[in-house]
């Protein structure tokens, strides 16, 4: 094989002799990947935010209900909040936490799509899976209790 179908070969297969075509597509590659590390990195931090307020949550549900005022702590000032407003404080800030993982969650799934298109790897199998609702869920098992 000469030298000329060689360099054909290599670069259809997607290697270059090139090092500065290389370092680009490396840097990018890393820069990419960087991207995916950091959406799962805020992904993780907003999962500590919402135990917390789960934790909140359950607090205040545990609370004798002859309790009017609950004590919460916002921004670094404790303030005595009347105790339904308290929950529906909380309620509302775990609401709005749910939609900003999910966000974040198809964001991270765009960003390794990205990243495995620019690796030129194959798509992962089952990655766009989406769970059964709850609805979905009750009519499959209806479908199936003959058969158990």
């Amino acid at each position: 094989m000469t030298n000329q179908e060689q360099q054909i070969r290599l670069t259809q297969a997607g290697v270059h002799d090139n090092p500065d075509f290389v370092l680009k597509y490396l840097e990018e590659i890393e820069s990419l990947a960087e991207n995916v590390l950091a959406e799962r990195r805020e992904i993780i931090e907003l999962n500590k935010r919402r135990d917390k307020l789960r934790e909140a949550s359950r607090a205040i549900h545990k609370q004798p209900t002859n309790i009017k005022m609950t004590w919460m702590c916002l921004n670094n000032n404790f303030l005595a909040i009347p105790t339904k407003d308290c929950k529906r404080l909380i309620d509302r800030d775990f609401d709005q936490m749910n939609l900003e993982i999910n966000q974040a969650e198809k964001k991270l799934k765009e960003n390794i799509k990205i990243l495995y298109d620019a690796e030129k790897k194959p798509e992962i199998r089952g990655f766009h899976l989406k769970s059964l609702s709850r609805e979905e869920r009750q009519e499959f098992d209806q479908l199936l209790e003959p058969y158990i």
